[in-house]
């Protein structure tokens, strides 16, 4: 409320004045009707030696907590779902170029998914609980947390739309409008515009619901339900794209059964070099001194890998896998598949390896 109003009223009220000749006052003075009736409503209409004020509301601790989680869910929210329709984007419109490895693209997506699942909901359950306490105590819109909180949304959201039109701009001069890119500029543009768009219209919903009695608009059940689409349909898409948790598992498990299978290669090479032969078996090879190996037994069925000489230098080492390798260049190139000879079908399978000198390594 403006305090010069403010003051005005009560002092015209101490005076004597009428409720109506400072309402008429106020008005030929070009004050809106919105502001007159906020200012006058400060004050009891009683009869009495001086103007009686009412209680000003008054926001305590849980206003203030209410508030600071309702905008760090959404942010989160909104920095979440811009996240997951990045990944999508980039696994639809594959660019050989900028393309993460699909392991590194699933976790990504995977966090992404995790974010989003818990602050969405998050934001619309507190949401619905500050606009049911706003409708039945309308004075506490003048909150300046709230002011301070949305004021501070509508300033990230107009710098990011401004961001958004500048990058369109600056690589569209380029001549680089690709599909992904325009997509994401696009999306960048509805979650940037949704979010300025809806607050700008709360803000101007503070003197419209006062005025009109609190009534409950129709926006904010319309701007929650179309949110609600768009978050679970990426949701669903997400977790189409990343696949189930236990496939995830399954690779995991791969790339540990790999990662052993490496340091008994390593351990191989060593007692090689020291006894000029093969160890007779895996159990012999953990045992030896500087030879550090993380398991010679599987990480599911804890069996032990098999471990066969096949002549005075090469031998077998077996293992059973859950899943083929992948074929997507960008994780071959990742740790464990940049070696060729690491790739592997599903299920049992048996790798020809020769002991050579630990220096002359083979990755």
């Amino acid at each position: 409320m403006n305090e010069e109003l403010s003051r005005f009223v009560r002092e015209a009220l101490s005076r004597g004045a009428s409720r109506d000749e400072i309402r008429e006052a106020l008005a030929d003075a070009s004050w809106r009707q919105s502001d007159i009736d906020k200012a006058l409503g400060a004050w009891v209409d009683r009869d009495f030696v001086a103007p009686i004020p009412r209680p000003r509301p008054y926001l305590g601790a849980r206003e203030a907590f209410l508030y600071l989680v309702l905008f760090a869910a959404l942010y989160t929210a909104a920095i979440s779902f811009g996240n997951v329709t990045f990944v999508l984007i980039n696994r639809a419109f594959a660019d050989v170029a900028f393309t993460l490895p699909a392991a590194a693209s699933a976790e990504m997506l995977r966090w992404g998914l995790a974010y989003l699942v818990i602050s969405f909901p998050a934001f619309l359950l507190i949401q619905r609980m500050v606009r049911r306490t706003l409708r039945s105590d309308p004075d506490l819109r003048s909150s300046r947390i709230r002011k301070w909180l949305t004021y501070l949304t509508l300033f990230v959201a107009a710098g990011v739309l401004a961001g958004d039109l500048i990058a369109l701009v600056f690589f569209g001069l380029g001549g680089e409008l690709a599909v992904r890119f325009l997509l994401k500029v696009g999306v960048v543009a509805a979650i940037a515009g949704s979010v300025f768009g809806y607050y700008f219209w709360d803000l101007r919903q503070d003197d419209v619901e006062v005025a009109e009695g609190g009534q409950a608009p129709k926006l904010p059940t319309v701007f929650a339900g179309v949110s609600a689409v768009a978050v679970l349909l990426a949701v669903v898409l997400g977790l189409v794209a990343v696949g189930s948790p236990g496939k995830a598992r399954e690779r995991g498990l791969d790339v540990a059964r790999v990662g052993n299978l490496r340091d008994i290669v390593r351990g191989v090479d060593i007692y090689w070099e020291r006894n000029g032969s093969l160890p007779a078996g895996l159990e012999s090879l953990s045992g030896e001194r500087d030879i550090n190996i993380a398991s010679i037994v599987d990480p599911e069925t804890r069996e032990p890998y098999t471990f066969r000489a096949a002549g005075d230098k090469a031998y077998e080492l077996c293992a059973t896998f859950s899943l083929d390798a992948p074929t997507d260049q960008a994780s071959l190139r990742m740790y464990p598949y940049r070696e060729r000879f690491w790739r592997h079908p599903a299920g049992y399978h048996c790798f020809d390896l020769e002991a050579i000198e630990p220096d002359a390594r083979r990755w």
